[in-house]
């Protein structure tokens, strides 16, 4: 079949593979359990790990067959609704008091509760689509009141499973360290548990889909192993970004990108913590950032909520920030706008050779002529005249430029 669309990527989370496959393979099993029909566009979810995170592509074709799959059920069958919420109810009574604890659990347990957990997935897949229809006409006249309910329970399911599946695999293999959470699902199930070092490389990179992990390729060799497309993220080396205030107020400061949890601790006080998009587990690090940047999500997201929790200036739904920025740019979060502005260059090239530098002075070139001799007092932003072109210049042959600016 020809692909007309090329795979987008949806949502980016620092996820556990575990987690990651217990998701993949719940939504692209075929048939899906809520319908006899199959899906016609295979693969239709893509994983890649990179940048410490993993970003999920999917097919347009196949989230558009998806979404009209559902609706013709429930408009055609009045009990295909009610259905999905027995379901879920079901599959997630032996999970929600796991998940919504978000503590380390044993062995046995662990593996019944990642067995349980991707067969919940293609039902909890179904009642999530009827609340991120692409067109909300779709779901007009359609009672999902009971449905709404029912999802409400499951508001945690995705971050806190992810939180128990982490910590109780870093309980399990302490040796593993952060590297445990690459473990596959039949790895650990099976007790068969792969050397160190081969979960160090896979831990930089992966992809994963339609039940296979693919380790030695790139995005060029997948797209011609899977007959499929990804669509190609431009980053324009825009000075400014745009996105949803979700908390008012503007800051300046140095960025710190998280892109999962390998850089929740090295985060500093007042920094602008710039991420795809925030998780319960990154709150160590937000509670110390002035500011809180992120490529995804609206006011309803992780980082809205804790920016109102916290009170602290945030722009969400930039889509590019992690692209654009990197960490120690000087950034300007103007989160009563919702703007994220990359201020001036010269800073960020003082920062990263560690000179002294003032931006801002806005007569500086009318001011000084080539020749002048001057003191640059960076910590209290003061530049002074010591000698004039042409004039004795004493400071300057018995005081080493270095020792000024030390």
């Amino acid at each position: 079949m020809e692909r007309k669309n090329r795979y987008q990527k949806l949502f980016s989370r620092d996820f556990c593979l575990p987690s990651v496959e217990a998701w993949v393979r719940g939504e692209s099993i075929n048939p899906k359990k809520w319908t006899q029909n199959k899906q016609p566009f295979l693969p239709y979810l893509v994983t890649e790990r990179y940048d410490d995170t993993v970003h999920f592509y999917y097919d347009p074709e196949g989230v558009a067959w998806v979404q009209n799959e559902l609706i013709t059920l429930a408009r055609r069958n009045k009990d295909f609704i009610p259905t999905i919420e027995k379901e879920v109810g079901n599959k997630i009574r032996f999970l929600r008091p796991i998940y919504e604890k978000e503590q380390a659990i044993d062995l046995p347990t662990l593996k019944r509760f990642l067995k349980d957990l991707e067969a919940a997935y293609p039902w909890l897949e179904a009642m999530w689509w009827f609340f991120q229809m692409d067109d909300e006409s779709k779901i007009t006249g359609l009672d999902l009141i009971n449905l709404s309910e029912v999802r409400k329970q499951t508001n945690t399911l995705c971050n806190s499973s992810d939180t128990v599946i982490r910590k109780s695999l870093i309980n399990i293999y302490p040796q593993l360290g952060d590297v445990s959470s690459v473990l596959t699902t039949s790895e650990i199930i099976s007790d068969h548990i792969p050397p160190k070092d081969m979960l160090e490389e896979r831990y930089k990179q992966y992809f994963f889909t339609q039940g296979q992990l693919f380790l030695t390729t790139n995005k060029s060799t997948l797209e011609t192993l899977l007959k499929i497309t990804f669509k190609q993220e431009t980053v324009e080396k825009v000075r400014q970004l745009t996105g949803m205030p979700a908390y008012r107020g503007i800051v300046r400061g140095f960025v710190r990108r998280v892109m999962g949890h390998k850089q929740i601790n090295n985060v500093k006080d007042g920094e602008i913590v710039v991420s795809p998009m925030t998780i319960p587990d990154f709150t160590p690090a937000l509670i110390k950032a002035a500011a809180i940047v992120t490529d995804e999500g609206g006011i309803l997201s992780h980082a809205a909520i804790i920016a109102r929790e916290f009170q602290t200036p945030t722009v969400v739904g930039t889509s590019i920030a992690t692209k654009r920025l990197k960490d120690n740019d000087i950034v300007e979060v103007n989160a009563t706008e919702g703007k994220v502005t990359l201020i001036c260059h010269a800073s960020i090239i003082a920062n990263t050779l560690k000179k002294p530098c003032i931006i801002g002075t806005h007569f500086a070139t009318d001011t000084f002529v080539d020749g002048d001799y001057v003191e640059v007092d960076a910590d209290n932003g003061v530049i002074t005249l010591l000698n004039r072109k042409g004039k004795t210049e004493t400071f300057k042959k018995t005081i080493p430029w270095k020792v000024m600016f030390e």
